[in-house]
């Protein structure tokens, strides 16, 4: 399901004039450095990583909402309220069809499950419609409104410092940049957003782009992973595991799967909302990520 341009470039607009500066929070963490010199392909998570993340991650997974938040999205949205509780039922409507949604997809034998959130919003806004808290039946571009106003509500994000010159840099030096990432169809679109750069112009390969509502998938998922070497493997010929550094900033999400794939990995410490180390867990309690960066501007100096 893709939106159209005019319905793109409104969104856009809208993650603009809802989104504001943020700044990283420090963590304690001491980097550790050293150089890689056969690295062909640099990969990166999204939220935490390359986008400072008001949750940590993206608000479907981390986010927590309320009555007064879904309010305000709907009238973002364009939607006509037509009773004041419709703030608090659209809360519990959005979490009863979340569940729902996860539960389907478990069923078909998926781990991790992403449901499509336009979908879910498409669910929400006609339980809405049918018990009378709202005015119009709601189309595919409402969703899609939703979809943001809610998100950009919940869970605001800012690119890391350093993070587009980082793009910049590896494109000029000829490097293949993608994302694998949990993730909505906005991601992109506020990536786009809020660098105002195409992906292009950032130096991302839209063939190494491996988003996880798409897949109906997520992260820690290895089918997740795997899926997205296949697309490193058969646009990129001659490329090996170690020749990719995945950089992300959740031991477990980011780097014990990209690890398990033979990649080269990157762990992204520079902001405490977002820093999972994740010792709690027998996959990463004896895990050593290859590099740990605090600053964008040192990994940009480690890969040769």
């Amino acid at each position: 399901m893709s939106v159209s341009e005019t319905i793109e470039q409104e969104l856009k607009e809208r993650f603009i004039n809802l989104s504001k500066p943020m700044l990283a929070i420090a963590t304690a963490t001491v980097p550790k450095l050293k150089n890689l010199s056969d690295i062909r392909v640099v990969m990166y998570d999204f939220y935490g990583t390359l986008f400072l993340s008001g949750v940590g991650d993206i608000g479907i997974d981390d986010g927590v909402s309320d009555a007064g938040l879904m309010l305000d999205a709907l009238t973002g949205a364009g939607v006509s309220v037509t009773d004041s509780s419709a703030g608090s039922r659209c809360f519990e409507a959005y979490n009863e069809v979340v569940d729902h949604e996860i539960d389907k997809l478990i069923k078909l034998g998926i781990e991790h499950p992403e449901p499509d959130i336009r979908k879910v919003w498409g669910s929400v806004l006609h339980i809405l419609h049918n018990e009378k808290l709202i005015e119009a039946v709601p189309d595919a571009e409402t969703q899609s409104r939703m979809s943001v106003e809610f998100e950009a509500r919940m869970n605001p994000v800012w690119p890391v410092d350093g993070a587009v010159e980082t793009l910049s840099h590896f494109k000029n030096r000829g490097l293949e940049q993608g994302i694998i990432s949990n993730s909505q169809f906005y991601t992109p679109i506020v990536l786009e957003a809020l660098t105002g750069k195409s992906l292009e112009e950032l130096g991302l390969n839209r063939s190494l782009l491996h988003w996880s509502f798409e897949e109906r998938m997520k992260k820690p998922g290895l089918q997740f992973y795997r899926n997205a070497w296949q697309k490193i493997e058969s646009e990129l010929a001659g490329i090996e595991p170690h020749m990719v550094l995945y950089a992300g900033n959740d031991m477990l999400k980011d780097i014990w799967p990209a690890s398990e794939l033979g990649m080269r990995t990157a762990l992204f410490a520079g902001d405490k909302r977002s820093l999972k180390w994740r010792k709690e867990d027998d996959r990463c309690k004896d895990l050593e990520p290859d590099i740990v960066f605090t600053e964008f501007s040192q990994l940009r100096e480690l890969i040769g």
